[in-house]
C-alpha cells in the first residue's frame, strides 16, 4: 500500500514539473501582432508600423548572444543592467541559451549595449533585429 502512494505523488510531482515546462515553453514565444512567430529568434522591430487594430506603433525587439552568462543571478544581472541604462518594456534573459530579449519603443543603440553588458562582465557575440 505505501509504495502505491509513493508512486502517485511521485506521478503527481512529475505532471507538476512537466506541466511548469510546457507553461514556461509558451509564455517564452513571442508573436507580434502582425503574426511574425520568427521575432523571438531573429529579432525584429516594425517601428512605424501601426497595427491596424490599435492604432499603435509596434513594439522594437532586440536579441541578444552574451558569452558568460552561468547561472540566474548572471540573466538578473543583464536584466538590471539594461533596464537601468535603456528605456524597455520587458527584458528577459537565459543562461541556458545564453540569450537575452529585449523589447522597446525604439531600436537600442548596439554600441550603447555593447559597453553597459561589457562593464557589467559579459560580453555581447551578436546583435539581432529586424
Amino acid at each position: 500500500m505505501g509504495n502505491i502512494i509513493v508512486g502517485l505523488l511521485l506521478l503527481a510531482i512529475v505532471s507538476l514539473i512537466i506541466l511548469s515546462l510546457v507553461r514556461n515553453k509558451k509564455k517564452g514565444k513571442h508573436s507580434c501582432s502582425s503574426g511574425c512567430t520568427a521575432c523571438a529568434m531573429a529579432g525584429s522591430c516594425h517601428k512605424g508600423k501601426k497595427s491596424s487594430q490599435s492604432g499603435k506603433s509596434k513594439a522594437c525587439s532586440t536579441v541578444l548572444e552574451i558569452s558568460g552568462m552561468m547561472c540566474p543571478m548572471c540573466e538578473s544581472h543583464i536584466n538590471d543592467a539594461i533596464r537601468n541604462n535603456f528605456s524597455v518594456k520587458s527584458v528577459k534573459s537565459s543562461h541556458k541559451t545564453g540569450i537575452t530579449q529585449i523589447v522597446s519603443e525604439e531600436p537600442l543603440d548596439e554600441e550603447k549595449l555593447r559597453k553597459v553588458i561589457k562593464e557589467t562582465g559579459y560580453e555581447v557575440l551578436g546583435v539581432g533585429r529586424a
